[in-house]
C-alpha cells in the first residue's frame, strides 16, 4: 500500500505495527497528506501479532508524524525497530 507520494520522497521506517494500529496510523497520514509506504511482513515464530506491517513515512514530515503517533499511542516507548525514533531514544 502506498500513498500518493512524490517520486523524490525520502522515506524512513516508522516501525512495525499490528494491522489495527497500522489502519489508524495510515488513515491519519492520508487525512494529513503525509506520504507513506506500508509493507506486510511475515509473522515471526515467537508469540505476538500474527499480521504486521512495516510503515515508512516522509522524513520531511517528521514533526507531523510524531504528533500523530503521540495522539494515537501516547508517550509510550517508541517502536525500537524504527529509524524514525532513533534520535529520540532515552536509554
Amino acid at each position: 500500500m502506498k500513498s500518493d507520494e512524490p517520486e523524490q520522497t525520502d522515506f524512513v521506517l516508522l516501525g512495525s505495527y499490528s494491522t489495527r494500529e497500522a489502519a489508524n496510523l495510515l488513515e491519519r497520514f492520508q487525512q494529513a497528506g503525509i506520504p507513506f509506504r506500508a509493507q506486510p511482513r511475515s509473522p515471526l515464530p515467537e508469540p505476538g501479532p500474527t499480521a504486521v506491517l512495516d510503515i515508512s513515512v516522509d522524513s520531511a514530515r517528521a514533526s507531523e508524524v510524531d504528533q500523530i503517533h503521540r495522539d494515537l499511542f501516547g508517550d509510550g516507548l517508541p517502536n525500537y525497530e524504527s529509524s524514525f525514533f532513533r534520535g529520540r531514544r532515552n536509554v
